[in-house]
């Protein structure tokens, strides 16, 4: 069987350019036999020659990656209030301590100003004690006046707690109505996406059905001219067959219409992908559509569960002012009378107030720690890169209110497949590309578990000189040498040829050119790799003949020999 220079694919053959080949090569060609014969009939056929090199091919990559900052911290509230001065914004630099924001810390103060009152009225009791028996009934009377305030204040300071909690439950009520009106854009613009696909799928699967039946027609060429019966050759060859002695020309046919069939295979195969690619881009705008299902149905429940915490703390409120402090009034009337009894045991009620006076002095640390926490503070120096927090907001300590972020070292993330995984080494040097910016990196590390989300191997890099044009969360693109082999035998990329699965070359011996099976490797678009079959003392050819074959004589041409050609 003659050997085919079939070579693999660098560029993509459109569906029209071959159906367009097919009918030219059916066609034909219009030469005699004679005259193909006379042109084989003792052709030397000009060749150029080289020796192969011995060396080392590398490939190189190339990955979007995405840059952030190697040290980031999120500011998180310890308390939910709302947001009432902030003094920072994105692109602000700051140094740690420095104020952010401030919430609103009206209950906290209250809290403070109770546990002072609670600290000043202990005191006030030790030193009531301290007058001794005489002034017992003075100190019942200040211990009556104190336990009135206290309840005040202490009821005072819970309804408004549970008045803030209502109020945060209606606010996440209405956060939830918002979601619901964003998910329902998205669904839209999800179903005007999805129908747009199926209109590709349908183009895909059309253009398909062309390419196969263009491999069909090129299949039945090549069955007709190489037919597998003595009677069927007898009707293309025998005396009343269109090839009657056109023996050259029915040979020239066979091969043309094979060639022919390899290209619409090609196409077909091509179009079978690219229909394979459309179907699978409709089903993933479904799936979206249905994900955004499950969402609004989430945020339904949520919705739920958020009207069942109202009716809730409503009832709290209402059972709050109406019971819990009748019975706490009933507590305080028996601590009076308990405090008119006191009066004989004057002595332990000094010693039992001081130790009221340290509780209260604990309760006031305790109130000036929760006071504290309405005031946030920068944690690291650095450049705040996100503020999702403005006066009004209500902080959460479930939603970060900044995001600072160290930049004076970046790292670039980029995601691999396996078989480029396993060639990459911890300490080996890439290149980052920034908008045409080249910076170099190192890797620092490698995932050893696939990402869920992009089914491929995570990957990061240290970024050295980085600098202002280094956003974060920008896009770059990353490139790396993955695959190499050494020690390999170097050659023009174009000087193999290919009979179905088996690699091949010519080599010049004595003005014969011989065919030589060859093991490659890995390539480039000018340089292949050869493993085995060829060694440098072979004289390879390069250039290409269409009469070139197995024993076919050669002359080897000289680069003088180039020239007075041109001249001619």
């Amino acid at each position: 069987m003659r050997g085919q220079n079939k070579k693999p694919w660098k560029k993509g053959i459109s569906l029209l350019t071959a159906a367009a080949c097919v009918c030219t090569l059916l066609a034909g060609c219009g030469q005699t036999e004679g005259e193909a014969e006379e042109e084989a009939t003792g052709e030397v056929i000009p060749v150029q020659v080289q020796l192969p090199e011995s060396g080392s091919l590398t490939l190189s990559n190339e990955f979007i990656g995405t840059i952030s900052p190697e040290e980031s911290v999120y500011v998180i509230p310890m308390v939910s209030a709302e947001v009432t001065e902030t003094n920072v914004s994105v692109g602000d630099a700051v140094k740690a301590g420095d104020v952010l924001c401030r919430l609103d810390d009206e209950a906290a103060r209250l809290q403070l100003a109770s546990a002072q009152a609670q600290y000043d009225s202990a005191a006030a009791g030790v030193n009531s004690a301290e007058v001794g028996y005489e002034m017992a009934q003075a100190q019942y009377n200040s211990t009556a006046a104190q336990l009135d305030a206290q309840m005040g204040g202490q009821k005072n300071l819970q309804m408004y707690q549970l008045q803030i909690q209502k109020e945060n439950v209606e606010r996440a009520i209405d956060d939830i109505y918002k979601q619901k009106d964003d998910l329902a854009e998205q669904r839209q613009d999800a179903k005007d996406d999805r129908d747009e696909l199926r209109g590709d799928r349908d183009e895909a699967r059309e253009a398909l059905e062309q390419a196969q039946a263009a491999y069909i027609a090129a299949r039945a060429r090549v069955t007709y001219l190489e037919p597998t019966t003595a009677e069927e050759q007898e009707k293309l060859t025998g005396t009343n067959g269109p090839y009657y002695n056109k023996q050259t020309e029915y040979e020239y046919d066979l091969k043309q219409a094979k060639s022919a069939l390899a290209e619409a295979q090609a196409a077909f195969e091509q179009a079978a992908t690219a229909a394979g690619q459309a179907s699978a881009a409709y089903e993933q705008a479904k799936a979206g559509i249905e994900s955004i299902d499950d969402g609004q149905e989430q945020l339904d429940d949520s919705l739920a569960d958020a009207y069942k915490q109202l009716e809730q703390a409503e009832a709290v409120m209402n059972i709050t002012g109406e019971q819990v402090y009748e019975d706490t009034q009933k507590v305080v009337d028996a601590n009076k009378a308990a405090a008119a009894l006191g009066i004989d045991s004057a002595e332990a009620t000094v010693n039992s107030a001081k130790v009221g006076m340290e509780g209260a002095q604990v309760a006031v640390d305790s109130a000036e720690y929760q006071l504290d926490m309405y005031t946030l503070t920068a944690p690291i120096d650095g450049v705040i890169e996100a503020v999702n927090v403005n006066v009004h907001d209500l902080a959460s300590p479930g939603t970060p209110a900044y995001v600072i972020s160290n930049k004076g070292a970046m790292t670039v993330t980029f995601y691999v497949s396996e078989g480029v995984r396993n060639t990459l080494a911890v300490g080996q040097k890439i290149s980052v590309d920034r908008n045409g910016k080249l910076y170099s990196a190192a890797i620092t590390e490698i995932g050893s578990m696939i990402d869920q989300t992009t089914g491929l191997f995570m990957i990061k890099a240290a970024v050295s000189g980085a600098d202002e044009s280094l956003l974060t969360g920008c896009s770059v693109k990353v490139t790396v040498d993955t695959y190499s082999q050494d020690n390999a035998i170097l050659i023009p990329y174009d000087a193999v040829y290919y009979d179905e699965e088996q690699a091949y070359v010519y080599v010049a011996e004595d003005d014969t050119a011989k065919r030589r099976d060859v093991e490659t490797g890995i390539f480039d678009e000018q340089t292949i790799t050869v493993l085995s079959g060829l060694t440098t003392e072979d004289q390879l050819i390069t250039s290409w003949s269409a009469n070139l074959r197995e024993g076919a004589a050669i002359s080897i041409q000289t680069a003088q020999d180039d020239a007075t050609d041109g001249e001619e």
